[in-house]
């Protein structure tokens, strides 16, 4: 059985040997219903917080631990290194842009549940969880896979 509703990330310049090694690029985002595939239009940002929270949904995070994890994990780092375009593939997050991103992958998830025909709620999906005190949780509740190239 799985859980919540079905996305593909795609990771591309894959160094052989391994997957999701530093260096890797997250180019894309696809929810799968019914054997189709809805593309994501999502911003670099938005990917990499994406596929943080997907490779962590078992584990409910505040914005500081998801920023902080962020920064100690090689693969964001040095997100899209291998493509060596000289163009920067990393992004910069703040406790602050993580709740602001959240509101956006919420809008994002929307459409896409409502352009493949699903009745859920994008709250039900990246869902917010308070605690006693001033922080929040989050958690991608959703079944993903990676597909590397």
């Amino acid at each position: 059985m799985s859980l919540g509703p079905r996305f593909r990330i795609v990771h591309r310049f894959r160094e052989p040997g391994a997957d999701c090694l530093p260096g890797e690029e997250i180019s894309l985002i696809v929810l799968i219903h019914r054997g189709r595939e809805y593309l994501l239009p999502i911003s670099l940002a938005l990917r990499i917080l994406f596929d943080y929270l997907a490779r962590h949904r078992r584990l409910p995070q505040n914005a500081v631990q998801i920023v902080s994890g962020m920064q100690a994990d090689a693969f964001y780092v040095r997100h899209g290194a291998n493509a060596q375009t000289g163009a920067r593939q990393t992004r910069r997050f703040s406790r602050s842009a993580i709740k602001e991103y959240v509101k956006r992958l919420r809008r994002l998830l929307q459409v896409a549940f409502r352009e493949a025909g699903l009745k859920l709620d994008p709250f039900a999906v990246l869902v917010s969880k308070p605690t006693e005190g001033n922080e929040v949780h989050y958690r991608l509740r959703a079944t993903v896979e990676w597909i590397h190239l």
